[in-house]
């Protein structure tokens, strides 16, 4: 019986050959566009992830901390908030003439001015905007704190960027997901209207709804599962010319491109079912 149901779905497929290829490049075309932005936002998400690991929190400490008040410090900064790094003054100062790197300056500015600290690689749950600015905000509450910075702006933009990646991505994907259960509803329309001869015999020899239905729900999902390994491979292709000149991009794991072939399939799946739901119908006794 399954047999059946792909050799109908494949000899549907052959005897409407313009009308499958017409499909197949619309789905091509909507899923490269969905896999390419994909695609960016995965690179895009990468890097922000590598910038995101490199936020830290500077705790600036008072001239008047012991060494015990330091330590006791270090471990509080190591519970509640991240893997913190004393820097005393004659590194801070060091740090700071190699960043200069202008002699008439530094023997302007006379002594080392600059105080210890401690930099803080906080901890993942910590690296957003708001879980940053509360932990500054209980830090700079110690004793042993001068202050605390962070670099709220640049993580503001940081979060926002990320937000946005992730909302067009959805818009994106929305779009191309109304694109495909478009092709495929009047794909599936148009191949049983055509077939509509036999799907009325069917219908008056007793085949049920599902019998009927199940070859043009393979159908589609041929096509649709081909136009997503063509848009993948064109993605692949793309990605492999731009990482020749564009070091650090990577194409998208496993899990994604799976989920990217799947989600497909299942668009054709409703496309079908819905186009089926109303055709048949009308093409019945």
């Amino acid at each position: 019986m399954h047999v059946f149901f792909f050799r109908e779905a494949w000899r549907s497929l052959r005897q409407h050959r313009g009308l499958t290829l017409t499909a197949v490049l619309s789905l091509t075309a909507a899923l490269t566009l969905s896999g390419l932005f994909l695609l960016l936002t995965h690179n895009a998400q990468v890097a922000m992830n590598l910038i995101g690991d490199r936020r830290e929190m500077i705790v600036y400490l008072r001239d008047e901390v012991t060494d015990s008040q330091r330590e006791a410090l270090l471990n509080r900064l190591r519970e509640l908030y991240g893997i913190p790094t004393y820097v005393t003054r004659e590194q801070a100062w060091e740090e700071f003439k190699q960043q200069v790197g202008d002699p008439a300056l530094l023997d302007a500015v006379g002594e080392n001015p600059l105080p210890a600290s401690v930099r803080v690689r906080l901890k993942p749950e910590l690296l957003h905007y708001e879980a940053m600015e509360q932990a500054a905000e209980q830090v700079s509450q110690f004793p042993e704190v001068e202050g605390v910075r962070y670099g709220a702006d640049w993580v503001r933009r940081l979060d926002d960027l990320s937000a946005a990646l992730r909302n067009g991505a959805i818009a994106v994907g929305v779009t191309v997901a109304l694109a495909i259960i478009f092709v495929i509803y009047n794909t599936i329309r148009l191949t049983v209207l055509a077939r509509r001869p036999q799907v009325e015999i069917m219908s008056r020899l007793g085949a049920t709804d599902g019998f009927i239905s199940t070859p043009f729900v393979i159908e589609a999902a041929i096509q649709a599962g081909a136009s997503a390994l063509l848009a993948l491979a064109a993605l692949f292709a793309l990605h492999r010319a731009v990482a020749s000149f564009m070091v650090g991009t990577v194409f998208l794991p496993a899990p994604w491109a799976g989920a990217f072939f799947a989600a497909a399939m299942g668009l054709a799946w409703v496309a079908a079912a819905l186009a089926l739901s109303r055709v048949l119908r009308a093409v019945g006794p």
